[in-house]
């Protein structure tokens, strides 16, 4: 088989031994197509592979011309967090739950990998955040978030006081239980349970959804794909408050810190099987258009 792929890296769902059936059948379907196969630690659980083809994720990018995830949405997410500062396609395998992001089918993955292989695929850029935590004018840490960047109250009963800035202009004080700052892809997730708006992620937006505010009037809000948002603290909250991006947990956050999101300056690729249909996904996975249950 002829393919622009010849290096393909697998990354598998981590602590879980129901998936291995699957990563064995992906991993023999490549062998056979004379691809040159490297794995992750996790997936090294699953398939016996030469030592040297066992690596890290950060070096699967480095060596792949493609990324295999083989999970759910969260693997994927994890993933495209790593290879963010490289320019390598990721394809989903969904062993997952909803899965709006990995949309392979345990099931179809045979015909459609090799379909891709071929060159048969539809590919899509999407936007990933990254996130800074300034401190004493120091960034103190920074992460990426390609659904979104959530801040909420930490382990307390009160509402928490933040001031919120969009490329420096002021837009609000709200006291609420947090904030939501997702991409078009992470508007299907945690924001979307916030009550944001769905966006087709070929979109070039970021859209600001508040958590449970105290005031009814303040509604989720998109801005500018390019636009850089800034978070401060009202000075007279001296609650917690914790700082995630996609589930990942930050260090914590002081009252005198500001946060900066912004836009990264790369995109993920994406590639999904040419019938691929956005809102084939939403009918299936919001449950549209069903019929009324007699």
């Amino acid at each position: 088989m002829y393919t622009q792929f010849k290096t393909v890296g697998l990354i598998s769902k981590p602590d879980t031994t129901d998936i291995s059936t699957t990563v064995q059948s992906l991993y023999q379907l490549l062998k056979q197509a004379n691809i040159n196969v490297c794995i992750d630690y996790e997936t090294a659980h699953h398939v016996s592979s030469p030592a040297e083809q066992i690596m890290s994720i950060e070096s699967l990018a480095k060596q792949c011309d493609l990324i295999m995830s083989i999970g759910g949405d969260g693997t994927l997410l994890s993933a495209a967090r790593a290879i963010v500062n490289t320019n390598v396609p990721l394809i989903g395998i969904n062993l997952g739950r909803l899965g709006f992001l990995v949309d392979i089918s345990p099931e179809e993955m045979n015909v459609q990998i090799k379909q891709i292989l071929e060159g048969h695929y539809h590919e899509e850029e999407r936007i990933i955040l990254n996130t800074q935590i300034i401190r004493n004018n120091d960034v103190i840490h920074e992460q990426s978030a390609f659904n979104e960047v959530a801040l909420h109250r930490l382990k307390s009963p009160g509402l928490i006081d933040i001031e919120t800035y969009v490329n420096h202009n002021f837009v609000n004080s709200q006291r609420s239980d947090g904030l939501i700052i997702a991409t078009p892809t992470g508007s299907t997730a945690y924001a979307l349970s916030g009550g944001g708006p769905l966006m087709h992620p070929s979109m070039d937006a970021i859209v600001l959804v508040p958590i449970n505010p105290h005031t009814l009037s303040n509604r989720p809000i998109v801005v500018d794909g390019k636009s850089e948002i800034g978070i401060k603290f009202s000075q007279r909250d001296k609650h917690k408050a914790q700082l995630t991006c996609d589930n990942v947990i930050l260090p914590s956050i002081f009252e005198d810190d500001t946060i900066n999101i912004k836009r990264h300056d790369n995109k993920i690729r994406l590639l999904h099987p040419t019938d691929h249909d956005f809102f084939n996904i939403l009918r299936v996975k919001l449950g549209w258009s069903k019929a009324p249950q007699v």
